[in-house]
């Protein structure tokens, strides 16, 4: 039986837990769900490829495969097994709120109301840093489809994290080595950028159905200071995404002189909250949804607005606002080398914003308003712009 080893470090804290959102241990079924999102990810420029530029068809070789592979609830046999068994084994153990790392204003945007109170500080546990092991042991017959899993077990460890702001750096899974396999864990940052054109595959010109690489995908490294500790650096980007994308109160954002990069989302917003009509939706919806607003000049009811994913019911009329979210095309992953060299990526991946048919509502009082999604992709890439020290490992295709 054919056996791949891939050991990760986690990086930063990892909120995953189970039903009562406590950190307890790491499960397989959470690994495998992350190496599914990869795996689909790295391979639909390749199914695109194969269906000759058929979408309908590529969609259906990737769910194919993918179930082959993974397993499903039953295949076109009847049986639902994948090709491969996956041990999970961690070193650490969970760490209670008042044993987690202080939260800078930048560690405290990223997390978010769910997972930090500017009162009650962290609102739950997470696994601390340590050493993740995933041994993956392949059935018998299965030959084609190994190296396809070793690339999405390189892409986790790259790119993505598990848990609770997976996509805000949080739970960032560094892979440190792969074994049983011609594939290598990059030791350094300029291995990085040599292998990942070939990890990664065709890069189809149009933006894909769901979340996955294209020409329009980018991924840049922002390498960290000597010493310094990726811990710093998450809170460092934190912060820089919060002054760029907040209005703040009273000119400030975090003790610091508001920015105001965007203006005209908040007038936008405010005459939405007032009532009054509108043909657009903010452009930093982009960052994903829901995306809301507050106005400490307004007064109640008009001083919050809502903006999130509305769905076309089945049998007419709409989803509730709420119901649906949008998570974020950029992911914020923090790195640490083989070599001991740290850098935060940040990647790109545009794809269709909604599923077709859905529009975005407005909500603040009297009815939702809908409206049609236009994504801005330059707000996503303005933004990581400003970082003047970045390194671009994977540009957008012109």
């Amino acid at each position: 039986m054919t056996v791949i080893t891939a050991t990760y470090r986690i990086v930063t804290p990892m909120f995953l837990g189970g039903a009562d959102q406590k950190a307890v241990s790491l499960r397989p079924s959470s690994v495998k769900g992350a190496l599914r999102f990869w795996w689909r990810a790295l391979n639909w420029g390749r199914c695109l490829w194969d269906a000759r530029g058929q979408e309908t068809e590529a969609i259906r070789r990737l769910h194919q495969q993918e179930a082959s592979l993974f397993g499903s609830a039953a295949d076109e046999n009847g049986s639902g097994q994948g090709r491969f068994l996956l041990d999970v084994h961690y070193t650490g153990r969970p760490l209670e709120p008042g044993e987690l790392p202080p939260a800078s204003p930048g560690h405290q945007y990223l997390l978010g109301q769910g997972l930090y109170h500017f009162r009650q500080h962290y609102l739950r546990s997470a696994l601390e840093s340590g050493e993740l092991r995933l041994r993956v042991r392949f059935r018998p017959g299965v030959d084609q489809q190994q190296d396809s899993l070793a690339r999405a077990l390189l892409a986790l460890g790259l790119f993505g994290g598990l848990g609770s702001r997976g996509r805000k750096g949080f739970g960032s899974l560094a892979i440190q080595s792969l074994e049983g396999t011609d594939r290598q864990a990059p030791a350094h940052l300029n291995a990085l950028e040599t292998l990942l054109a070939e990890l990664i595959g065709p890069r189809p010109d149009d933006p894909p159905p769901y979340t996955a690489f294209s020409a329009q995908s980018r991924i840049d490294a922002i390498p960290g200071t000597l010493g310094q500790e990726v811990w710093t650096l998450l809170g460092e980007i934190g912060a820089d995404l919060q002054r760029y994308r907040s209005w703040g109160q009273n000119g400030k954002v975090a003790n610091q002189s508001a920015e105001r990069n965007f203006p005209d989302d908040h007038d936008l917003a405010r005459e939405a909250a007032l009532g009054k009509p509108v043909a657009a939706h903010p452009r930093r919806a982009v960052f994903g949804l829901p995306h809301n607003y507050f106005f400490s000049s307004l007064s109640a009811p008009h001083n919050k607005l809502e903006v999130n994913a509305l769905a076309p019911k089945p049998d007419g009329g709409w989803s509730d606002i709420g119901t649906h979210r949008r998570a974020s095309p950029l992911f914020i992953h923090l790195h640490e080398f083989p070599n001991g060299n740290r850098a935060a990526l940040l990647g790109l991946l545009p794809a269709q914003f909604l599923p077709a048919g859905w529009q975005i509502g407005l909500k603040s009082t009297g009815p939702v308003r809908r409206i049609e999604p236009n994504p801005d992709w330059a707000v996503l890439r303005q933004f990581m712009d400003r970082f003047a020290n970045r390194y671009s490992l994977l540009k957008v295709l012109s």
